[in-house]
């Protein structure tokens, strides 16, 4: 079994689906950026793209709370398959089982009974953070916060992966 934790940007807002059986199933695809330097010292940039699926308890919490541009922590189990696309091209595609999706930052929906998370006045981002995760996360039930999961999320678009 392949496991993966991914922080990404969503591509496109969820699809919610159901199996034969009644099972809902949320999916959502998120690009993961590395950044890479050459050789030669020149900037490389690379774009791969995960199609998470989400399923059980986490569909309301996902449905709720992401949308189209938002940034996503997803841990879960990678499955990697090989296909052939329309053109001819051989391509591979990796899918990933979410066992657990946090909100980072960014676009997300609002529910009717939910607030925006937003920093009052003089309170750093970190707080606002911190107060979104005492809301609750999705999956795991232990009501870790995406603070502690994350404390330094602005220190994010520095890292070289």
């Amino acid at each position: 079994m392949l496991r993966v934790s991914l922080i990404g940007n969503v591509g496109a807002d969820p699809e919610l689906r159901y199996t034969a059986k009644g099972t809902q199933i949320l999916s959502f695809r998120v690009a993961v950026n590395q950044v890479r330097f050459g050789p030669d010292g020149e900037r490389q940039e690379n774009t791969e793209w995960f199609r998470v699926r989400v399923t059980g308890r986490q569909v309301d919490f996902v449905q709720q709370r992401i949308g189209k541009g938002g940034r996503v922590l997803v841990i879960g189990r990678l499955d990697i398959s090989h296909y052939q696309a329309k053109d001819g091209e051989s391509r591979t595609g990796f899918d990933v089982w979410a066992d657990e999706v946090q909100v980072i930052s960014g676009a997300r929906q609002i529910g009717p009974d939910q607030e925006p998370m937003e920093a009052e006045a003089g309170e750093a981002p970190e707080a606002a953070l911190a107060a979104a995760g005492a809301r609750g996360t999705a999956g795991n039930g232990r009501g870790r916060s995406a603070a502690r999961a994350e404390p330094n999320a602005g220190d994010l678009e520095d890292l070289p992966f």
